[in-house]
């Protein structure tokens, strides 16, 4: 195996300022990169910033965005661009299970539409707008590039509560095909990797697996940045799941 060195390369990430995001864009600069750091809590997304250009290796730029508005990924793109004059991966971290994060634990059918607007437009919006908004640097640039879309088994499982948490997350399965064909041409690969449990939160804990354990933040983080460097050049068009067998246990 190759090892892992980003040197020179520039990464879009959104869900930055915790959590994975800013675990991969902390891991991203070590081995060298430069990371555009976005978020939509910027002082956080600052401080993460701030912390790792206190380190050294590669540098970080911080970005307050709001995911939702296609604007926003334009700016994160513009800023890129500025910088660092390329952008070769783009890993949109940023997404939620909507009845968690808009604290509104209530069946679909007696969800707030606005719920429902969260769900699909963090989730699958926010990943479509980053991708078309870095993608034209990368065909530009001549120098190919990577795209990796976040899913989760919810996209097989589906949701009583967070149907478009589901529903998003399978979107993006298909969607990553869509790039993977726009993007072969230049040399751009696009995939999903796909989580169950992850423990960024105590919550997680709680949920079954085959293997009856669950994943670390480092580990998924690890993978992803196996399959995003020259490792993985032979990985696009696909959805890699990494959830502890939790799918091999019921119906898909």
């Amino acid at each position: 195996m190759k090892l892992i060195d980003f040197k020179g390369k520039t990464a879009v990430l959104t869900g930055a300022a915790s959590g994975m995001g800013r675990l991969a864009a902390e891991e991203l600069a070590r081995a060298g990169a430069a990371v555009v750091m976005c978020d939509i809590n910027g002082d956080a997304v600052a401080e993460a910033s701030e912390r790792i250009n206190s380190l050294g290796g590669g540098r970080a730029f911080p970005l307050a965005v709001d995911v939702r508005k296609f604007a926003d990924a334009e700016r994160a793109a513009a800023l890129a661009m500025e910088k660092t004059g390329r952008i070769d991966i783009v890993i949109p971290f940023a997404g939620g299970y909507e009845p968690r994060m808009c604290n509104s634990p209530v069946p679909f059918f007696e969800q707030p539409v606005e719920v429902l607007d969260w769900g699909i437009d963090v989730n699958l919006k926010g990943a479509i707008y980053f991708a078309r908004a870095c993608m034209p640097a990368m065909v530009k640039g001549g120098n190919g590039g990577v795209i990796c879309c976040l899913g989760s088994t919810s996209g097989f499982e589906g949701d009583a509560k967070g149907a478009m948490y589901g529903t998003a997350k399978s979107g993006l399965f298909t969607f990553v095909k869509g790039l993977a064909l726009a993007g072969a041409p230049y040399g751009i690969r696009a995939f999903c990797v796909t989580p169950g449990p992850v423990m960024t939160r105590p919550g997680m804990a709680g949920m079954k697996t085959l293997l009856d354990t669950q994943a670390e933040p480092q580990e998924l983080v690890d993978y992803i940045l196996y399959l995003v460097s020259e490792n993985g050049r032979c990985v696009t068009g696909t959805n890699h799941v990494m959830d502890c067998g939790r799918l091999t246990m019921k119906p898909q």
